[in-house]
């Protein structure tokens, strides 16, 4: 019979991550939240029971091993020389709408 994975609290699941990244504690609800909302794609494998989450440290450190690895769009080299005209032409439209007309009435300043 295999023994039970040992539970625990978000908090002290905060204070293993900061133990093995070496990185400040992060809050019990940003770990909450990695449990209910993920973080790039992914969930912090946890569960409630009696009002209160529980994870393990094994599931932390798989979440880690997620987070470590590189974004799937960051390796796609096309993405930013596109984003970039895209981003440009966005603000080349809003010179335009902005910008002061010339020969035109200057607006009163206060």
């Amino acid at each position: 019979m295999e023994k039970p994975v040992p539970k625990i609290t978000m908090n002290q699941g905060a204070a293993y991550w900061a133990r093995i990244t070496g990185a400040p504690r992060p809050n019990r609800f940003t770990v909450i939240r990695w449990a209910t909302k993920g973080c790039r794609g992914k969930r912090l494998q946890a569960e409630p029971l009696a009002g209160r989450w529980f994870t393990t440290e094994a599931a932390i450190e798989e979440f880690l091993r997620h987070l470590s690895q590189p974004a799937p769009d960051a390796t796609d080299r096309t993405a930013g020389p596109a984003r970039a005209a895209q981003v440009q032409r966005a603000l080349d439209d809003l010179d335009r709408v902005i910008a002061p007309k010339r020969g035109g009435r200057r607006p009163k300043t206060k």
